[in-house]
């Protein structure tokens, strides 16, 4: 169990890792983040993708 964890806790920083990258490249910076989850919260996951619906 502890390595399941660890394994986790090691792809996890990557993504996360990769994540900031890819923000700090394109000028998006980590409040910008924070405020879409704030949006998010309280939505369904299927309320939040009909809302993605008419955006493409």
């Amino acid at each position: 169990k502890g390595e399941d964890r660890q394994a986790i806790v090691h792809e996890a920083a990557d993504l996360i890792f990769h994540a900031l990258v890819a923000m700090a490249e394109s000028g998006i910076r980590p409040g910008d983040v924070y405020a879409e989850l704030a949006r998010r919260f309280g939505r369904s996951g299927l309320e939040e993708k009909a809302s993605r619906r008419g955006k493409r």
